[in-house]
């Protein structure tokens, strides 16, 4: 006898495992002898007495029973049920026939002769009374079946998602035309020197002061609104790179006109060593670093418009309102028109040539007076027309240095302000002509109604989204 835990050898009797310590009760403990009693006669199917053979029980005083043994009893034969037969599921197709066993294969038949098996088979449509079919596509019938989608008529197109901060080009440009514009107003333009004094020539260095005592807050102005442009446009705003684009094109009219009235400065000295032969002296004319910064200004200007043409195109905003975008346009012929009307005994004819021989005027002051105001015709009369977001931005951009000029000459502001385009030809003081006063003023209410008319017109886009 062995534990049934560790398989340690055990006495009878004994409670408990001297090897593993498992408890022992019911496996030592001494069982009895089995008893066999006699059965009963066994049932008829088993046989007749004769056929049994007699078994002497193993238990002691048992006697003598007569047990049949299990070999010798008869068998029933088991009748076969019929098959269950197979699902519809499992019926196999015609493709595969069941074979039944032992009988004849079916016969193989041969493919004919020429029959390409790559080739498919066109199965032709059945119709029935519930089946709807479609004439020849495209044109068929079709207006049985359900459109897929019938909400076309609901389609908006609404903005695209403005982009996170972005540096961009335009506003590294605006940046430096902006700095070289505070650096061009405090350096010397011009230096005129001669060997002796000489009435009529007035010497010494010329700054953006003395040559009109507003336009060193014109560039400063100007340049403020394009280096904001700038920033905006790296926001994405669109308008934002149109405001830099035009507010750059406004410096470079506004370089222009200071270049012509440096050279006419220049061509005024000459003019006079020209005439006089009295005493003999030596006319020194020196063009400075500030000369050579406003021309670096028109060149940063121009890139600054070229690189906000990015931003041109539509960006899913409502237009401009029509009228009020050609009502602008009109006031901004009527602006660049003002300038150029004569007054006083001035002709027409002065805005392009000198008046008298006396004093040549050099063409490059007809020349900067007329590119700035082609400019600011440009920027207002285009930037509006197209009817976008870009465009109300380089309206307003083109005329904010013409604002300046304006308003500061308006009201008489400094020494000696200047009018847009230096004034006009022939007239006593620095006032504006009134023509040019009605443009600027019109322009302006053109510009805020657009700007007002956008904004309702995004605002409702928006809330019609929602």
């Amino acid at each position: 006898m062995y534990c049934p835990s560790c398989g340690h050898e055990v006495e009878d009797g004994q409670k408990f495992c001297q090897d593993c310590g498992r408890s022992l009760s019911g496996v030592t403990d001494a069982t009895e002898a089995l008893i066999i009693t006699p059965s009963p006669e066994p049932p008829a199917e088993f046989g007749s007495a004769q056929d049994d053979k007699t078994l002497v029980s193993p238990v002691p005083g048992g006697g003598d029973e007569q047990v049949p043994d299990v070999a010798d009893l008869p068998t029933r034969e088991i009748t076969p049920r019929a098959p269950i037969p197979d699902p519809d599921w499992a019926t196999p197709t015609g493709d595969n026939p069941t074979i039944t066993t032992g009988a004849a294969p079916p016969p193989v038949v041969e493919a004919p002769a020429g029959v390409d098996f790559s080739a498919t088979t066109q199965i032709p449509v059945q119709s029935g009374p519930n089946t709807t079919t479609m004439d020849v596509i495209p044109g068929g019938n079709t207006d049985e079946f359900p459109a897929v989608f019938d909400g076309s008529g609901d389609i908006h197109e609404y903005p695209r998602g403005r982009d996170p901060f972005k540096l961009k080009l335009v506003f590294v440009l605006a940046f430096f035309g902006a700095i070289a514009t505070l650096m061009a107003a405090v350096a010397d333009i011009i230096d005129i020197r001669t060997s002796a004094p000489v009435d009529g020539i007035a010497t010494g260095i010329r700054t953006l002061d003395t040559l009109g005592t507003n336009l060193a807050v014109a560039g400063f102005f100007g340049a403020t609104v394009m280096a904001l442009g700038g920033l905006l446009a790296c926001f994405g705003f669109r308008w934002g790179a149109g405001l830099a684009g035009g507010a750059g094109l406004a410096l470079a009219g506004w370089s222009a006109m200071v270049i012509g009235l440096a050279e006419l400065r220049i061509a005024s000295a000459e003019s006079i060593t020209r005439q006089t032969t009295d005493i003999a002296f030596t006319l020194k004319i020196t063009r400075d670093l500030g000369f050579w910064l406003v021309v670096v200004v028109a060149v940063a200007g121009i890139l600054v418009f070229v690189s906000s043409l990015r931003s041109f195109g539509a960006d899913g905003r409502p237009a401009l309102n029509p009228w009020i975008a050609a009502l602008g346009a009109v006031a901004g012929v009527i602006l660049v028109a003002g300038p150029l009307l004569p007054e006083g005994n001035a002709t027409f004819s002065n805005n392009f040539k000198s008046a008298t021989t006396v004093l040549d005027l050099p063409t490059a002051y007809f020349g900067g007076r007329l590119v700035q105001l082609a400019l600011i015709g440009f920027t207002i009369v285009f930037g509006l027309l197209i009817v976008r977001a870009y465009g109300l931005g380089l309206a307003a951009g083109g005329v904010s240095v013409a604002f300046w000029m304006w308003l500061s000459s308006l009201a008489d502001m400094g020494t000696f302000p200047l009018g847009i385009a230096a004034g006009n030809f022939g007239a006593g003081d620095s006032a504006p002509h009134a023509v040019t006063t009605v443009g600027m003023a019109l322009t302006i209410v053109m510009l805020v109604a657009a700007a007002i008319l956008a904004a309702m017109g995004s605002q409702r886009q928006r809330q019609q989204g929602y």
